[in-house]
């Protein structure tokens, strides 16, 4: 690494994620954050310690460059993961030999003003703060899950570390961004002399400017994980008891399975309805979501009433938000902090099939004022989500530290 001329900008660093800038939602927020970040002057490097993508997906991203504004580097020095196990594990060692060469370099030459890691692997997490130890550098996690109340997260290893990370590990950083007043209140519990900064969910609202298509049928739009087979279940037994398959459909984008996969869970769906009124899609390119987003009729996101979803705030009600039509929820966390029914969403009081199709029954009858909603949840969004309506509270932040 060449020697830099010292500058005076403030710099920050995000450690821990992959997938850098094609990833899903941890990936995204990461995006934003930094672009608040540089919206306000500060400089940005994201550093991944190796590759994850297929070796046919994004053939031409080189491992080190810049991307709208962000400095990267994939410390492997490859972007796709390797084929064999060998190879995998080899890359693995590489790719934090190299960051902990390219930290200490960029530190003798540059500066570091803030590190900011996510709060998931103990193994990782701990490798970041020993490194802020030794160099002096401040910390920050980006606190978006309560990582012990994931229900998908059995294992035993698997428990143990999410108990760490939230009882020990959280302790152990200068400071926090809880996306949740649930969250806030575990990490001012756990850490009271520390400081805080509440950063709700992020949109980049722009990237939502275009036109509507002419879409020759209506339909609702869920997005979420397959492996939340709850909530995948509750949105079609809701779609379902509307009886409106003739004439309004639902779409649902899954993350988590193949395309075969997706493919065949479509057709068990669709085998109990006399028409096909449900279609599944997944991995499909950021410019599709946009579209499909813009042309729904409503997008749902129920949240259940547990420990999980009142900690979180998902990433997509941004995007929802921005495509300026309804979002049909439900009145759990953060969702009362923002919203207002029937004014900025459709808000269902529970998480019971009846009351969830009661607000997407409202769409459908009253198809004027749902546009009205879908305005005006856009324009709390503009307020609210906006990323570039943060950065100058994050750099207050930074300075606390």
């Amino acid at each position: 690494m060449e020697k830099q001329t010292q500058n005076t900008t403030a710099h920050i660093v995000f450690m821990g994620e992959i997938r850098f800038p094609y990833g899903l939602a941890a990936v995204q927020r990461l995006t934003l954050m930094a672009k608040a970040f540089i919206h306000e002057g500060c400089r940005v490097t994201v550093i991944c310690r190796k590759g994850s993508w297929n070796q046919d997906e994004h053939k031409d991203f080189d491992y080190k460059g810049n991307f709208e504004g962000i400095d990267y580097i994939y410390t492997s020095k490859d972007v796709h993961r390797p084929n064999s196990f060998l190879g995998r594990n080899v890359q693995k060692i590489k790719g934090i030999i190299g960051e902990i060469k390219y930290l200490r370099e960029l530190k003798k030459h540059d500066r570091i003003d803030l590190a900011i890691v996510p709060n998931r692997e103990v193994k990782h997490a701990l490798r970041y703060l020993l490194f802020s130890y030794f160099y002096k550098i401040p910390t920050a996690t980006n606190f978006v899950e309560m990582a012990s109340s994931m229900e998908h997260r059995t294992g035993f290893l698997q428990r143990i570390n999410d108990r760490l990370i939230d009882n020990w590990v959280l302790k152990q950083y200068n400071g926090a961004l809880p996306i949740s007043d649930r969250l806030m209140n575990h990490y001012h519990k756990e850490s009271p002399s520390k400081p805080t900064l509440k950063l709700p969910i992020l949109c980049d609202f722009e990237k939502f400017n275009i036109p509507k298509g002419n879409q020759e049928e209506p339909y609702f739009l869920y997005c979420g994980s397959i492996r939340y087979k709850e909530v995948f279940n509750f949105i079609i037994e809701s779609y379902k008891s509307l009886n409106v398959d003739e004439h309004t459909k639902l779409y649902m984008i899954v993350s988590g399975g193949s395309k075969k996969e997706t493919a065949q869970l479509e057709d068990e769906i669709n085998k109990s309805f006399t028409t096909q009124p449900i279609k599944l899609y997944t991995n499909i390119p950021y410019e599709k979501l946009v579209y499909l987003y813009t042309n729904a009729i409503a997008l749902l996101i129920p949240l259940r009433p547990t420990i999980q979803d009142t900690s979180r705030f998902p990433h997509k009600i941004g995007e929802y938000l921005a495509s300026g039509n309804p979002v049909i929820t439900t009145a759990v966390g953060e969702i009362m902090n923002y919203f207002e029914d029937g004014k900025t969403a459709l808000v269902a009081d529970n998480y019971d099939v009846a009351s969830f199709a009661q607000k997407m029954r409202y769409v459908i009858d009253n198809p004027e004022k749902s546009v009205e909603i879908g305005l005006n949840g856009k324009e709390l969004g503009l307020r609210e989500f906006d990323y570039r309506a943060h950065g100058k509270r994050m750099l207050d932040f930074l300075n606390t530290l």
